[in-house]
């Protein structure tokens, strides 16, 4: 027996050894057992299993073969065994106490499990650097086996091995349920969180023979940063929408305090902050009115105004904002503040606060603020810019005053409330007298200077409640609502006259202002407010024509009148291309009573009314588009009529005779005016046949003296003489005869009517003829129409003289004869003329 069990020692493929129980040591190997340790058994007989053992491991072989009944029953353990070579072997040990000849003795097969454990040790290498955990439940909950990097729970499971993980983690209930639930049957999947982390969890069942669920699988992964990439990514969705719904409400709104307090609701809300304010600023920075208040006890004002700017701010230090909002951002834990607008010029600060133990406010959500402060300055700014707009689309913008629109509006809502509570409207219409001149003598910045002054005049002329607008150009208007009677406004109309009268000084110059007043007041059936302002404008013009400085009522004989004058100027420009208009002339005779030339009257041969004289369809020279026209026709058609019937000139060859022409001072203006009158003169041979004198009126040379005065040194380059007409009728101009190169004036027909019987009108005739003598200027009378004013005028020894007592206008220029041929007039010689 002993030799077979000898045989089949020798003849086994497994490594197996004996071992002396007394004395520790090896007492056979077989062959497989000296190729796994690579010695042979000789070398093995005798040693301790020390002997062949990793040092760190020595211990347990001394521990093994001396502890009593240790391989009884048989026993099993991995342990590590060097070669002489010093490589390391894994061998599962697999040991029995069995009788032998000298005694008990220890029986062990030994297995090499190198490559297992090589692969286990990678496989744990594996799980244990991966962020996913997995463990092996059974149906009472205790865990059999795990693995992974859930520290928190392997950390619990290591100190309570035999503690059921529905008594474990009782603090996990969300984790227990669905351990139940996959315990059922059910496979999940689902996203929990525990330990402070989240965790990605499989849950699969594992069934019995008996189809019933005896294990179950668990494989956890830690998502946290994905989770929370995830929420972020969320959160960002879902501010992004609130600033493009925000963004929205801005681009269509116009209603600002409803975007302001929608705003901060939307960061108190979103943000859970427990007060949302939002400041206006001003260009210094400063905190002018509360936008916004959103606070717990749910006040949320809607544009607050407040006074003192340390109120706006809660506080005397916070009635600035931060030099940091500059940057667009202060922070302090629990306590946002963030501009909204241009990081330069802020429009508006928003102030979010949070109450502690709530979380301190992190960079998102200090980006989600800024967005929302973009967004609000961006509309700030565009509502600022509307209103801006709005406001200069309604008011001038060299004054501040309403415009027509503005004014018209206005008065349009006035008459309505008027017709209610049945109470009167009126306007005036006021327009400043001789501007013009003004505005080309001392420049256009004199000019607005002059209107700005205007426009602050009559706010403080009119009443508290009227408003004052300003029409264009030098055209003012007020609105007068709750007019009592005609002389209410009168009275106010007086005011503006009396308080516009005073003289005012432009660039160190004293200018003395009037103005022109039209009134209108409304009817109770008046419901038109641009009706209401063209009576004023009606009645203004009225007035102007009567002079300056005077006011005049509107009344429908003004509307008749104008409609009746619109209706004779549309007839009248077809008469200038219908070649309507012909001339006539009247004859000029000199101090010795005789010819001394004719004056051109343009006369207008009207289809119903017959010949109409000039000086009623002569349109106003500010009728530019009507008297320009006729000037130049007339100027063209009396020098070519003079020059055909004055061929040959004076028989006698003394000077050519006088051709006066009356002209208007925007005629003489026009570029194109004085070379094509230059090439006229040659044409005519006037320096031989006739002198032409242009005639203009002494308001006009008043009002335009300083556009004028080019003109004039032109005409008295070629030659042309220049007269002074209705001289007396406008103020003085006795500088301004010293300044410009009159030949000639012509006396006003106020002087002329009354000079043989009023001693006054005598005396001041010959004072102005006294006057332009000592000037050396010749002076004409014109509408001569008795003979005892006309000895009057001789004694006086006025110079030239027409009108019905000299003769009849004809259509013919009257014949030339010399001095000695009577009695045909002879020219009389002008004094010597002075030097200017």
């Amino acid at each position: 027996m002993v030799q077979e069990r000898a045989d089949l020692f020798e003849l086994l493929n497994l490594a197996v050894t004996v071992t002396d129980l007394r004395t520790g040591r090896l007492r056979r190997a077989n062959a497989a057992a000296c190729d796994l340790l690579g010695r042979s058994e000789d070398e093995l007989v005798g040693t301790y299993w020390q002997d062949v053992t990793v040092p760190e491991e020595r211990a347990l072989w001394h521990e093994e073969i001396h502890r009593p009944g240790r391989h009884d029953p048989p026993s099993r353990r991995l342990v590590r065994l060097w070669r002489p070579d010093h490589s390391t072997v894994h061998v599962l040990v697999t040991s029995a106490t069995v009788p032998g000849p000298a005694g008990r003795q220890i029986l062990s097969q030994l297995q090499d499990v190198s490559d297992e454990i090589t692969a286990n040790d990678r496989l744990r290498l594996i799980l244990d650097n991966t962020p996913v955990s997995m463990f092996l439940v059974d149906r009472s909950g205790f865990v059999l086996a795990s693995e992974g990097l859930m520290d928190a729970t392997l950390s619990r499971l290591a100190e309570h091995p035999d503690v059921s993980v529905f008594t474990l983690f009782e603090d996990l209930p969300d984790a227990l349920g669905l351990l139940q639930a996959a315990l059922a049957g059910r496979p999940l999947h689902h996203v929990i969180e525990a330990f402070g982390r989240c965790f990605d969890l499989h849950l699969m069942p594992i069934e019995g023979p008996e189809g019933e669920v005896s294990y179950l699988t668990c494989v956890a992964t830690d998502v946290t940063e994905h989770q929370q990439a995830l929420a972020t990514l969320r959160t960002r969705s879902v501010e992004q929408a609130m600033v493009a719904d925000l963004g929205q409400q801005a681009l269509e709104s116009r209603d600002a305090a409803s975007m302001w307090t929608r705003a901060a609701r939307t960061l108190a809300e979103h943000l859970a902050a427990g007060t949302v304010r939002i400041h206006e600023l001003d260009d210094a920075g400063r905190r002018t009115r509360t936008l916004a208040d959103v606070s717990p006890d749910g006040v949320s004002p809607d544009g607050v105004s407040v006074d003192d700017p340390a109120q706006a701010g809660g506080g005397a230090d916070e009635a600035s904002c931060p030099s940091q909002i500059s940057a667009g951002t202060v922070m302090g834990g629990h306590e946002l503040v963030v501009a909204a607008g241009r990081g330069d010029r802020p429009s508006a600060v928003i102030e979010v606060s949070r109450r502690p133990p709530a979380p301190a406010f992190s960079e998102q959500d200090v980006q989600f603020v800024r967005s929302v402060g973009a967004v609000l300055g961006a509309a700030a700014v565009r509502l600022r810019m509307e209103d801006e707009i709005r406001r200069r689309s309604l008011h001038d913008g060299l004054t501040g005053l309403p415009n027509r629109t503005a004014l018209l509006d206005r008065l349009d809502r006035a008459l309505r409330r008027a017709r209610g509570d049945g109470t009167r409207i009126g306007v005036l219409f006021i327009d400043l007298d001789g501007f013009k001149t003004i505005n080309d003598t001392l420049g256009h910045q004199a000019g607005d200077h002059l209107l700005r002054l205007t426009a602050d005049r009559l706010e403080h002329a009119v009443r508290p409640a009227d408003v004052v607008g300003r029409l264009s150009g030098d055209e003012f208007a007020v609105l007068c609502e709750d007019v009592d009677s005609p002389a209410a406004i009168e009275a106010i109309a007086d005011r503006v006259l009396a308080t516009l009268d005073t003289p005012c000084v432009l660039r160190e110059r004293t200018v003395l202002l009037s103005a022109s007043v039209g009134i209108a007041l409304s009817e109770p059936e008046t419901a038109d407010g641009e009706d209401l302002l063209n009576a004023a404008d009606i009645a203004m013009y009225a007035a102007k024509r009567r002079g300056p400085g005077r006011r005049l009522a509107f009344d429908e004989v003004m509307r008749t009148r104008l409609m009746a004058q619109i209706t004779e100027n549309d007839e009248l420009r077809r008469a200038v291309t219908a070649d309507e208009l012909v001339m006539r002339y009247q004859p000029i005779q000199d101090l010795d009573r005789l010819m001394a030339g004719a004056e051109a009257l343009p006369h207008w041969r009207h289809p119903r009314r017959g010949l109409v004289p000039p000086a009623q369809f002569l349109p106003d020279p500010a009728q530019v588009g009507l008297r320009v026209p006729i000037d130049r026709w007339a100027v063209g058609r009396a020098c070519r009529a003079a020059a055909a019937a004055w061929a040959d000139g004076r028989p006698d060859g003394t000077p050519p005779p006088l051709l006066t022409v009356a002209v208007s001072s925007r005629c003489l203006v026009e570029a194109r005016f004085v070379p094509e009158l230059d090439v006229l003169l040659a044409a005519t041979g006037a320096d031989r046949r006739y002198r032409l004198c242009l005639q203009i009126t002494e308001r006009e040379v008043a009002d335009d003296e300083t556009a004028l005065s080019a003109a004039f040194g032109e005409l008295r380059r070629l030659g042309v003489d220049l007269c002074v007409d209705d001289y007396g009728s406008a103020r003085t101009m006795a500088s301004a005869m010293n300044r410009v190169p009159f030949g000639y004036i012509r006396l006003n027909g106020t002087f002329v009517d009354g000079v043989d019987s009023s001693p006054v009108r005598h005396a001041a005739s010959g004072a102005l003829m006294h006057f332009a003598h000592a000037l050396g200027i010749r002076a004409m009378a014109g509408d001569v129409g008795t003979a005892s004013q006309l000895d009057a005028l001789r004694a006086l020894r006025c110079d030239l003289f027409l009108g019905p007592v000299i003769g009849p206008s004809t259509a013919r220029l009257p014949r030339l004869a010399g001095r000695g041929d009577a009695p045909d007039l002879a020219h009389r010689p002008a004094p010597p003329s002075r030097e200017r």
